[in-house]
């Protein structure tokens, strides 16, 4: 008698090609769901508020070093930075890097406009605005953090991609985490986010960019190796 086909093996042999970049593609969309969640039930309330005035205590002392990086985050800056890394790419004959850098900024774009869209949450009042002016886009989630998040560790990626490793790679990765950090820091420090925004932009940022890293090179995450073919 014939077995019937299953789902087991396919699904089996999906998830451990994908080991790392499943778990934190999901992982990060499920504490986004989350916490886009409370913030619409009104729960973030008390954290924005001790976050941001915590930040706001530091105003005067840290003006260049924020002003700097609220600039690099901006998406007329990263998108530069994305094309002229793309640019280099090719140069160097590594089109499918190129690639994929360009597919994580594109989808960047949109999953930003439609995320903002999708939950419209005002900005945080004038009283709050400091040096800067508030944009005209809603509030939740951070742009800035959104993008720098996705950016930058997508170079990460393909620094790995092209044979970067240890003390070195770890290196590229803390300072990327470092510029996140501070890009998203800034955003409060300016009064033009809330803490949950730049919280949930990171959390959208690092699902996005697992999900297109376990597409093209599902291997490539720490503890797995990079086949031949897909590192070439």
């Amino acid at each position: 008698m014939r077995t019937p086909p299953t789902w087991s093996g396919p699904l089996l042999r999906f998830a451990s090609r994908h080991r790392w970049s499943l778990p934190l593609a999901l992982g990060s969309s499920f504490f986004f769901a989350h916490w886009a969640d409370e913030m619409r039930e009104l729960q973030l309330g008390p954290f924005d508020t001790a976050v941001a005035q915590a930040v706001a205590g530091l105003r005067g002392h840290w003006d260049a070093l924020m002003l700097t990086l609220t600039r690099f985050g901006e998406g007329e800056s990263l998108l530069v930075l994305v094309v002229l890394s793309a640019a280099l790419l090719l140069a160097l004959r590594r089109p499918r890097e190129a690639v994929f850098l360009c597919t994580v900024g594109m989808g960047t774009l949109a999953l930003n406009a439609l995320l903002k869209l999708g939950f419209a949450r005002a900005r945080p009042g004038a009283a709050e605005l400091y040096l800067i002016h508030t944009p005209s886009s809603f509030s939740f989630p951070s742009g800035h953090a959104l993008a720098s998040t996705t950016v930058l560790f997508a170079l990460v990626v393909i620094a790995k991609v092209a044979g970067a490793r240890g003390i070195g790679l770890a290196f590229l990765a803390c300072f990327a985490a470092a510029v996140v950090l501070g890009v998203s820091a800034s955003r409060v420090y300016f009064g033009v986010h809330f803490p949950s925004d730049v919280i949930g932009g990171m959390l959208a940022g690092a699902g996005w960019v697992s999900a297109v890293s376990g597409w093209f090179y599902p291997r490539v995450l720490p503890g797995e190796e990079v086949p031949p073919a897909e590192a070439s």
